[in-house]
């Protein structure tokens, strides 16, 4: 039986986007929850940091430094995990591309950047997945979790977010697709949809979401979110209380997605 203090316990994880923000908060919680972890990133700096962190309290991790825009980086950071570790039970694709570098209408953007969202946001999830699944199998089943966003289900007139916007609802349709496929691996595969979290991706346009919620004209639960609120999330989806659900997404988002203006 599985241990409720470590429900990770004996497993080997990689988290994508890992060095700050959702990404570093899953990884020290997988950590603790006794997985062994991988954390990748392209930012070795804050890299090394988070790995730092997680180890001095206890975590069993290695850092990976790795640009997912570009396709061998994909499967390596999944080879520097399996080398590591051994196996690979659980896979957060957590690396993306947020709206302050690929913001702005289909008539604005470039093609460059639009490029770039599907890339990193979608093509990434892809091949690290691709390159995860023959390892997940071989253990005998695991958990995909995916990141996608509230993006992939409203628009914005204030804000508009096309490519992001394309880029996360392709998340969707992914992960959907690839939890029909490998259900009969026992591979989960769902995706989480945040809100306004407070991380570098959001840093412009935080403190107004703060300033509407305070008025109470903004997040029903009355704060923004915090990396750790996907965090708890990710762990559910990746642990056996979780084990009869795949498929699915879940928003995360303080309830402003079912609160009318």
């Amino acid at each position: 039986m599985t241990d409720a203090s470590r429900p990770l316990g004996g497993r080997a994880a990689l988290v994508t986007g890992a060095a700050t923000g959702i990404g570093r908060a899953t990884a020290a919680l997988f950590a603790a929850a006794g997985a062994r972890v991988a954390l990748a990133d392209v930012r070795e700096r804050e890299l090394t940091h988070a790995v730092g962190e997680i180890r001095a309290a206890g975590g069993d991790v290695i850092d990976v430094v790795a640009d997912l825009a570009r396709p061998d980086d994909c499967a390596g950071v999944v080879d520097a995990a399996v080398r590591a570790f051994g196996r690979l039970d659980v896979l957060f694709n957590n690396a993306g591309v947020g709206t302050m570098v690929v913001g702005g209408t289909v008539e604005t953007i470039d093609l460059e950047r639009w490029d770039f969202a599907q890339d990193v946001n979608v093509r990434a999830i892809y091949l690290v997945s691709r390159a995860a699944i023959p390892h997940m199998r071989a253990a005998g089943g695991g958990a995909i979790v995916n990141t996608s966003s509230v993006s992939a289900l409203r628009g914005s007139r204030s804000r508009p977010t096309h490519a992001y916007a394309a880029s996360k609802g392709a998340v969707l349709g992914l992960t959907r697709s690839m939890a029909a496929t490998y259900a009969a691996d026992r591979i989960r595969v769902n995706a989480i949809c945040p809100g306004f979290i407070r991380t570098r991706l959001t840093a412009d346009v935080i403190a107004g979401v703060e300033r509407e919620t305070a008025a109470g004209r903004g997040i029903p639960l009355g704060r923004v979110g915090e990396p750790e609120d996907i965090a708890r999330c990710a762990l559910f989806l990746a642990s056996d209380a979780s084990s009869w659900i795949t498929g699915i997404e879940i928003v995360v988002d303080g309830g402003a997605q079912v609160s009318s203006p």
